[in-house]
């Protein structure tokens, strides 16, 4: 038996060598990057353009390899801190904070002000989106903000008007009651619903309210206006049935023919009759032909918004080949991978300047989508807001609390009323909790409480705010809007 075992250890000690020298690193004559990425045709295309751009500019050589089988945030995070981690990650909105303050993102600010990729070269929404503590730790790879997509067949089939490109929530209650009483008469099989799903935050912003105060050191949610956003929601899900619960959507998606592109499949076949999805959505509508589409922008309760946001490609600290890697944040705001951006219909190319090329406007094969191209380029640049990232409260928790709390309003679990109090409270909590065990965010905090207090004692004398006293986005944009902002002195 222990020779038995003998054996066996050493062929496994033989295929281990054999895997470690065999590692493309270690027999490629070119430094080799390692991409946790979704292995995909855009990303394959994005390999293959950043080795042509680098030849066309005189650079050395560099191999990219898709690693697919680590996108998981915690395989990523446990790599990295342990030393292994890959030369380049995917980094998205709700892990910024979490991967940057972990110390395993390369601060990449100087680079990027001399290689021409610094915050300034994409979205002034999205700058805070690359940046932590005022550093930059990557660069936009694409810039997503969602919009109201319609299947223009699915409303003729049932004699439905569409909305208009501006609508409220009144009317999208208005036209999806007729919607689904058309589309589901008795004996229904399969039930049809207006839209796959509804933006929380986006709705709260229609009423002027934001997750956090304008400091971003309080959970505003036990707001009122919280409350008749999750009314409303309830009454869509549960009462109305113009948007699916979680769990009927999930069973939709996997019930499907196309299980992989479950939503597409039913928007496509007219089992909704919109999606609230970016620009991204165009890959996945490809596939299913050339469908004739509208978009129009999210409805809202009287202030018109989207979420905007960015995927963002970090380099990791501990890369072997960090000017390489450094390189690859740079061919990200070059032209080659815009234009390919553009065309590919992933989302809005990460510098501005290319939503107006005919690759993004015009794209080849695909007028069904002309309309819609032109709709992308005014959305996300004038209505788009970034995600209000309080710094004492990590946005995955925020995001997850945010789920909690809707699940649980569905379920009849908490009243809407209940449910702001009880949001507010858990994040309040974060908070608290955060400011108590680091000296240093503590004094940040107490510092951005006396602004506070300035801020409400103009507020409630009617007089007009500093822009520089508000860190959150929202109500950046919101009280310019309202004309709340004291205008800067010459």
């Amino acid at each position: 038996m222990k020779r038995l075992f003998l054996v066996i250890f050493l062929i496994l000690s033989a295929a281990s060598l054999a895997l470690y020298w065999t590692q493309p690193d270690r027999i490629s004559p070119v430094p080799v990057l390692y991409w946790v990425t979704q292995n995909d045709p855009v990303k394959r295309e994005t390999i293959r353009l950043f080795k042509i751009w680098l030849e066309d500019n005189g650079l050395p050589p560099v191999e990219v390899k898709i690693d697919n089988a680590n996108q998981d945030p915690t395989k990523k995070l446990a790599q990295g801190l342990a030393g292994v981690g890959a030369d380049l990650f995917d980094i998205y909105n709700t892990q910024q904070e979490l991967f940057a303050s972990s110390g395993m993102l390369m601060d990449v600010t100087d680079q990027a002000r001399e290689l021409g990729f610094s915050s300034d070269e994409t979205y002034p929404a999205l700058r805070e989106d690359i940046m932590f503590d005022g550093r930059q730790y990557g660069f936009p790879r694409n810039a997503a903000g969602a919009a109201t997509w319609i299947n223009t067949e699915t409303f003729a089939r049932y004699g439905i008007p569409e909305p208009n490109y501006r609508w409220t929530w009144d009317k999208f209650e208005e036209i999806g009651r007729k919607f689904v009483t058309a589309a589901n008469p008795p004996g229904t099989r399969e039930r049809k619903y207006f839209m796959q799903v509804v933006s929380l935050v986006s709705l709260r912003r229609g009423l002027g309210l934001s997750t956090f105060n304008e400091t971003m050191t309080k959970c505003i949610l036990d707001d009122p206006r919280n409350a008749e956003v999750m009314r409303r929601y309830y009454r869509w899900v549960v009462e109305l049935r113009l948007v699916p619960t979680l769990a009927e959507q999930q069973a939709m998606s996997a019930n499907s023919a196309m299980a992989g592109d479950g939503i597409f499949y039913l928007f496509a076949q007219g089992r909704y009759a919109m999606l609230q999805l970016p620009r991204w959505a165009l890959i996945r509508l490809r596939v299913q032909g050339d469908l004739p589409l509208r978009v129009v922008e999210p409805m809202n309760s009287g202030y018109s918004n989207t979420e905007f946001s960015c995927g963002m490609v970090s380099v990791y600290t501990g890369s072997k080949h960090p000017v390489e890697a450094v390189r690859f944040l740079q061919f990200l705001a070059s032209e080659p991978f815009n234009l390919l951006i553009a065309r590919s219909g992933d989302s809005l190319p990460p510098v501005p300047k290319y939503v107006h090329t005919e690759e993004f406007l015009h794209p080849a094969n695909h007028p069904n989508e002309w309309a819609a191209q032109e709709v992308f380029t005014r959305v996300a640049p004038e209505i788009g807001i970034a995600t209000a990232r309080s710094p004492f409260v990590i946005s995955g928790v925020v995001y997850r609390t945010d789920t909690q709390i809707a699940q649980s309003v569905i379920a009849g679990q908490l009243t809407p009323e209940e449910a702001g109090r009880e949001h507010a409270a858990l994040l309040n909590a974060e908070i608290a909790r955060s400011i108590r065990s680091n000296d240093k965010l503590r004094t940040r905090y107490e510092d951005l409480l006396k602004v506070q207090q300035k801020i409400d004692e103009r507020r409630a004398q009617g007089l007009p705010v500093p822009l520089a006293w508000i860190s959150n986005p929202f109500h950046q944009t919101y009280y310019k809007a309202m004309g709340w902002l004291e205008e800067p002195q010459s």
